[in-house]
């Protein structure tokens, strides 16, 4: 099966299709791009520089994917060999921007992302398989997601924060700091509220693994410890390689 290709659409450079992609009016695309399977790209989106596209992706009006990473005073740049790398079954909604990396090799979504309307993935950002964005989210330059993880509308996490596996951030939350696998997380500052049992039924963790782990979120003061569960064992890896997101547990109504 052949690509439907709208008459306004603007393909410029080394651009690699590959079959049954559907590519609406006044699309831009411009450099060394390549797109995969079966995509939809909606009308005015604009794709430019170094661009890995995968395949069964929804890329909604106006997106923005590819532009060089905004450095302010330090000028704006592109790293010659760095890329965008989108993977599969991603929905990227309307006047989503994603910028090219600046420091590594790579801006990374990783599979069954879903980004809401006006989300802001900055250079060098990698954001893990099966992660949901919510409208408005802002992620500054080199945030990292690992998988699983849901973020509230109007959210913004600070640059260079990496936020653990299946954690979950309330809306409107300004993160500053990295944030634990499985935590719930809400307020102004940032504080942890609880353990995000949702994420983990959702991936089908055992009733026993869950309520150890909502034992430790109920803590005063996390402590990183040894244990079976793989949920626990995830956490204290986390805590070796990312100190300082050990932080109290208050409730939501402190």
């Amino acid at each position: 099966m052949g690509n439907t290709i709208h008459p306004t659409a603007i393909l410029e450079g080394n651009i690699e299709l590959g079959t049954g992609n559907k590519i609406g009016p006044y699309v831009v695309m411009r450099g060394n791009i390549r797109i995969g399977d079966n995509n939809v790209i909606g009308s005015a989106a604009q794709f430019k520089n170094n661009l890995s596209i995968g395949n069964e992706n929804r890329i909604y009006s106006g997106a923005s994917i590819g532009a060089v990473g905004e450095m302010g005073l330090k000028g704006d740049r592109l790293v010659e060999e760095g890329k965008v790398v989108i993977g599969n079954q991603v929905t990227i909604r309307e006047f989503v921007c994603i910028h090219s990396p600046v420091y590594t090799l790579e801006t990374a979504i990783h599979d069954q992302v879903y980004l809401m309307n006006k989300t802001y993935v900055a250079h060098d950002c990698v954001i893990g398989q099966g992660s949901v964005l919510s409208a408005g989210v802002l992620l500054g330059g080199r945030v990292v997601l690992e998988e699983g993880v849901t973020i509230g509308m109007g959210t913004t996490v600070h640059q260079r924060c990496h936020i653990g596996a299946y954690a979950m951030i309330g809306m409107q939350t300004p993160v500053n700091r990295d944030i634990l696998p499985f935590a719930t997380v809400a307020g102004s500052p940032a504080r942890i509220i609880g353990f995000n049992r949702i994420g983990a039924e959702r991936n089908a963790y055992e009733e026993s693994w869950m309520q150890e782990m909502e034992a430790f979120f109920k803590k005063d003061v996390l402590m990183g410890g040894s244990s079976d569960n793989p949920m626990m064992q995830l956490l204290h890896q986390f805590l070796l390689t990312h100190p300082e997101a050990l932080v109290r547990v208050r409730s939501a109504v402190d």
